[in-house]
Parts: structure tokens; C-alpha cells; sequence
């Protein structure tokens, strides 16, 4: 029989810290003259949902702009 790693669901508490994380964060680039670009929205979605970490958002933002220009 084959274990299965299942990611587990984060709880909908974190989910909304995680949504007032990212708003926080465009509204200080907002301040600073900056705005994210919307392509880039599945990113910052798969925080959200605690698919990927804070740490691996600027590698993927990173790999996102090489591949896009």
C-alpha cells in the first residue's frame, strides 16, 4: 500500500490573515507608487490559500518576470 502525502487545509482564520497580509503589502507598495501587476494575482491566490509559504513568493515572483520579461 502506497502512503499518500495530502497537504493539509489551512484553517479559514489563517486563510483571512494571509488576505490582510497581501492587502497590507499593496497598499504599502501603493504608497510607495507601486502596483502589482494582475498576471501575478495566481501568486499571491496561492498564498491565500496556503499552497506555497511567504518565503517562496519572491522566487516565484522572480521566475515569473524571467520568464515573462
Amino acid at each position: 500500500m502506497a502512503a499518500t502525502l495530502e497537504k493539509a487545509r489551512i484553517s479559514d482564520a489563517e486563510m483571512e490573515k494571509r488576505r490582510q497580509i497581501v492587502k497590507s503589502a499593496d497598499h504599502s507598495n501603493a504608497m510607495e507608487g507601486l502596483k502589482r501587476d494582475p498576471a501575478t494575482d495566481h501568486i499571491f491566490e496561492a498564498f491565500i490559500r496556503g499552497d506555497i509559504e511567504a518565503g517562496d513568493i519572491d522566487s516565484m515572483l522572480d521566475e515569473f518576470r524571467a520568464a515573462n520579461g
